[in-house]
């Protein structure tokens, strides 16, 4: 596929139409539909432009995706700014929840992980952490909780000397999904997070981390004691040997949609605000056509 594909294009218009204009400034009719806006924003994170400006001299170049965007001129970069400030505050979250209810998400049994963003050492707002596999980087952190078929329902990005056990947050907005399940590494082996998911009423599952303890049997925490005769008696550790799938996710993330560029933790955000957008507009794509997998093309 050498451009976008017309399906994503065709999509979101099929999306925006369930959901009413945002509203325009006093007195000032809006030159640009939301539905352009959108499209113009997907267009960016497909193509991996930086920034505005960029963007507005990429498509008065680019005269097939005008036309199919239906754009007669092309917004400039400050129109941009201030359209997608706007639609992200307000169109985004209910546009996310329709491609959710869309998909069908599998939410009893989810994984709940984090993956390293890396930034350039020139970054302010970065930090200094350690992934698993990376070692010791600078940047931030992408947690997230994805469902069983790799759908993502909550997410968020921290500097990277955040601890995994720290984004208590997620557990919240998560509760909204039928979630029963949630299947994380030993950094979530924590008993705020254990109580934060039973007040939930979510049955968190972790293999056993032994820090401030000589062995399970001594930990003062009820919930981690629960789970580590679950993981080591029934059937959490045939559930754990699921958990690397979540890695599939980040490197599909990463690799085909250009997830990890360094800039600032704003910029980062909004980068993957739309870069999710796109991937789980791509699911929708290939759900409607009968290919319910998030594998590349070529390993399908």
């Amino acid at each position: 596929m050498k451009g976008i594909n017309n399906q994503i294009f065709c999509c979101i218009e099929d999306m925006v139409r369930r959901f009413a204009e945002t509203p325009s400034r006093a007195g000032k009719p809006k030159k640009f539909s939301d539905t352009q806006i959108l499209k113009c924003l997907i267009y960016q994170a497909y193509y991996r432009i930086h920034s505005f400006r960029e963007l507005e001299w990429k498509l008065n170049q680019d005269h097939w995706t005008r036309r199919c965007i239906g754009l007669d001129e092309v917004p400039d970069h400050s129109t941009f700014c201030r359209r997608a400030k706007q639609i992200e505050q307000g169109l985004y979250a209910p546009l996310y929840e329709e491609l959710l209810f869309e998909l069908e998400p599998k939410t009893r049994v989810c994984y709940w992980d984090s993956t390293a963003l890396r930034a350039s050492r020139y970054d302010r707002d970065a930090e200094k952490g350690k992934g698993t596999r990376l070692g010791w980087f600078y940047g931030y952190k992408l947690h997230a909780i994805v469902s069983e078929d790799l759908i993502p329902l909550v997410w968020d990005i921290t500097p990277a000397n955040l601890y995994d056990n720290q984004c208590t947050h997620l557990i919240y907005h998560v509760s909204q999904y039928p979630v029963f399940m949630p299947l994380a590494d030993a950094a979530y082996d924590d008993h705020k997070l254990f109580s934060a998911c039973n007040q939930a009423d979510i049955h968190l599952v972790t293999p056993v981390n032994k820090r401030n303890a000589s062995c399970p049997a001594a930990f003062q925490s009820e919930h981690r004691q629960q789970n580590w005769r679950f993981v080591t008696e029934g059937l959490g550790k045939k559930f754990l040997s699921q958990r690397s799938r979540m890695e599939q996710l980040f490197s599909t993330l990463k690799t085909l949609y250009g997830l990890e560029q360094p800039r600032r933790i704003y910029r980062y955000y909004r980068h993957t605000l739309w870069v999710i957008l796109l991937y789980l507009l791509d699911r929708l794509i290939n759900k409607r056509l009968g290919f319910n997998t998030s594998k590349a093309p070529w390993n399908r």
